[in-house]
C-alpha cells in the first residue's frame, strides 16, 4: 500500500486539501483514463441504439360527473368529492385507452400484426417463454403499451397520449389511432341514448336545448364532451437516446466515483501508517518499491546503485526522501554512524543502505560504505567482486583497514567490503565483539563525516544488534505484506536500549510507483486489492 511521503505520518485521519490533492495527483492516471475509458464505450454502446421518435396527441375527456357551477353554498368537502370523483373517473378513462379493446382495434386498423419492430421478442421475453406461453397477441398489445403513456395534464379534463416507437410517422399514426378508437368507443353511446328520449317525445325543455347544439355544431363541439384537441404528428427530432447527456452523465459519474476512490485509498494508506507507528513504535518514514535480487551481478549491482543508475525512478525519489529527512536530524557531533537493517534477510536493506550512502557521496560529502553482513556478504560480491580482503580480514590479521577501503571514481564513495574470499580462522562473532573492531568503527568516524552499516537480518543473528552499539542513528526496513507483524515487533524489541536509536521504519516490496509521484495503473490496482485485503482483516493495532 503507498504512503504519503518521507515526513513524519499524519496522526490524524482527515485528508484536508493538501492531502486531498496529493491523492488525486498521485492516481491521476485512474482519475483521467477511467471516465474517458466509460465515456467512449458509453458513446460506442448509445451509437448503437436506433432513434426513438415520439408522437403526441391530446384529448379532452369527459368524466360525465362535471360538479355544478361552485358557488359559496357548496361544502369544501362536497367539491373536494367532486374533484376526486373526476379523478377516479379519468383514471379509468385511461385506462381504457390501454385497454385490449382499443389495442386490438388499433393493431387492425394499422396492420401492425406484421410491423418488424413492434413484433421482435426482447431477451426477457425469451427467457420467460419458457415457463409462460403467452396468449395470441399478447405480446404484440405488450410491445405497443411498453410504447405507449398516458397521463393527465395537471388537474384538467386533458389527457396526453405518448407513442414511443423507431419511425416518427408510425409513432404519430399509433397515438392518432388510440384517440380515434377511443373517441369511437366513448360517443356511440352517447349517439345511442339520444335515439330513444327523442322518438318519446318526452324532452325537457334543457334536454331539447341540448341535442339542438349537438345536431348545430356536431359531436366535434366542447359541448359534445371527449374530443381531440391536438392530433398527433410525425416529429422532426428523434426523442432518445439523448446520447450526449448518457455519455457525459457516464463520465461524470465515473469521474466521481475516481475521486471518491483515491480519496478512499489515501485514507486507508494513513491507517495503514498509523498502524505502522503503532506496531513499531516509531515514525514510519516511507515505502519504497522491491529491488529484485537477480542471478545475474550486474542486475543486482545495478540495484545497489539505483539511485545513480536510474535517479529518475521512484526507488531513487524514495532513498531521496529518506536521506533528506537523515540530513534534517543531523546532530552536531562531527562525523555521524547510520546502521540500516532489516527484520529478515532478503527484505532490501542492503540495497537501501547502499543507495542512501551512494546519495550523501554524489551531495559532496564524504561517505564510508560498509559491509557489516560477513555471512552473506552480498554488497561485497555486487559492487566489489574481485576483491582480496575486506574488514574480516583485516580484523583477524591485526592490520590497518584503511589499506583495503576502495573508492569509486564516479561517486566519490568509499567502500569497505565485509571480506575475501579466503576462509578466515575467525568466528564472525568473536571478530565483530572484538575491541579492534570498536577501535576500527571510531577510527573511521575521525575520517569520513558519514559512516553508513549494511546490517545482517536482526531476528537470525545476533550481529546487528552488536553493530547498534556504534550506531548513532539506525534506520529499519521490513516487507510489511511479506514479512510477520510480531517478527517485525520482536526485530527492533531485539535491539533493547538501542530502540531509542531507531530514527525510522522504511516498508519495502511495495509495487513500483505506488509509493511515490504517479503512480501507474499496475500500482493502483495492487493498491485497491491490499486496501481491500487490509480492510477485511481486523483492525486490531
Amino acid at each position: 500500500m503507498s504512503q504519503e511521503t518521507a515526513l513524519p505520518a499524519r496522526r490524524g485521519m482527515g485528508l484536508g486539501f493538501p492531502g486531498a490533492r496529493s491523492a488525486i495527483v498521485k492516481r491521476a492516471k485512474a482519475v483521467v483514463v477511467l471516465p474517458v475509458i466509460t465515456a467512449l464505450l458509453a458513446a460506442a454502446i448509445v451509437a448503437l441504439i436506433p432513434d426513438r421518435y415520439t408522437a403526441s396527441t391530446l384529448i379532452q375527456t369527459d368524466p360525465q360527473q362535471r360538479p355544478a357551477s361552485k358557488s359559496a353554498n357548496v361544502p369544501a368537502r362536497a367539491d373536494t368529492l367532486a374533484s376526486e370523483a373526476e379523478r377516479r373517473e379519468i383514471e379509468k378513462q385511461m385506462d381504457f385507452m390501454r385497454s385490449a379493446q382499443i389495442i386490438d382495434r388499433v393493431i387492425a386498423e394499422l396492420q401492425l400484426s406484421d410491423d418488424p419492430e413492434l413484433n421482435k421478442r426482447s431477451l426477457w421475453s425469451y427467457l420467460t417463454g419458457f415457463l409462460t406461453r403467452p396468449a395470441p397477441g399478447e405480446a404484440l398489445r405488450q410491445a405497443i403499451n411498453d410504447r405507449l403513456s398516458i397521463s393527465r395534464v395537471r388537474s384538467t379534463f386533458l389527457v396526453t397520449v405518448l407513442v414511443t416507437t423507431r419511425n416518427a410517422e408510425k409513432s404519430a399514426r399509433i397515438a392518432n389511432a388510440i384517440a380515434n378508437q377511443y373517441l369511437a368507443q366513448q360517443r356511440s353511446p352517447i349517439a345511442q341514448d339520444r335515439t330513444p328520449a327523442t322518438k318519446s317525445g318526452e324532452l325537457t325543455a334543457s334536454e331539447r336545448m341540448f341535442a339542438s347544439l349537438i345536431d348545430k355544431y356536431g359531436l366535434s363541439s366542447p359541448l359534445a364532451g371527449p374530443r381531440i384537441v391536438a392530433a398527433a404528428g410525425a416529429p422532426n427530432r428523434a426523442a432518445g437516446p439523448r446520447r450526449v447527456r448518457i455519455v457525459a452523465i457516464t463520465a461524470g459519474s465515473t469521474l466521481l466515483m475516481a475521486l471518491l476512490l483515491a480519496l478512499w485509498l489515501e485514507r486507508e494508506s494513513l491507517r495503514q501508517t498509523r498502524k505502522v507507528e503503532q506496531t513499531l513504535a516509531c515514525p514510519h518514514m516511507i515505502s519504497i518499491p522491491a529491488v529484485t535480487a537477480h542471478s545475474d551481478p550486474k542486475a543486482n549491482a545495478r540495484g545497489a546503485r539505483m539511485i545513480v543508475a536510474e535517479p529518475q525512478c521512484v526507488y531513487a525519489e524514495a532513498v531521496r526522501k529518506v536521506c533528506r529527512e537523515l540530513g534534517q536530524r543531523k546532530s552536531d557531533e562531527a562525523s555521524r554512524v547510520i546502521l540500516v537493517a532489516s527484520a529478515l534477510p532478503d527484505e532490501g536493506s542492503e540495497s537501501f543502505a547502499s543507495n542512501i550512502a551512494h546519495y550523501f557521496a554524489v551531495s559532496a560529502q564524504e561517505t564510508l560504505l560498509v559491509d557489516c553482513d560477513f555471512r552473506g556478504k552480498s554488497l561485497t560480491r555486487e559492487l566489489t567482486p574481485r576483491n582480496s580482503s575486506g574488514l574480516l580480514d583485516q580484523i583477524a590479521a591485526r592490520a590497518p583497514i584503511e589499506d583495503v577501503i576502495l573508492r569509486d571514481n564516479l561517486t566519490g564513495l568509499h567502500f569497505l567490503p565485509a571480506s575475501g574470499p579466503t576462509p578466515i580462522p575467525l568466528a564472525v562473532a568473536t571478530a565483530i565483539r572484538s575491541l579492534e573492531f570498536s577501535r576500527s568503527i571510531a577510527g573511521l568516524k575521525s575520517r569520513f563525516p558519514i559512516i553508513v552499516l549494511s546490517a545482517p537480518p536482526l531476528v537470525p543473528i545476533s550481529d546487528a544488534r552488536v553493530l547498534a552499539e556504534l550506531a548513532d542513528e539506525i534506520v529499519f526496513l521490513t516487507a510489511w505484506h511479506r514479512t510477520p507483524r510480531s517478527l517485525a515487533k520482536k526485530a527492533l524489541t531485539l535491539l533493547e536500549a538501542n530502540q531509542k536509536k531507531v530514527v525510522g521504519a522504511v516498508l519495502t516490496d511495495v509495487a513500483e510507483d505506488q509509493s511515490v509521484g504517479v503512480m501507474s495503473f499496475a500500482a493502483i490496482f495492487d493498491e485497491i486489492r491490499r486496501a481491500a485485503r487490509m480492510t477485511s482483516m481486523p483492525r486490531a493495532a
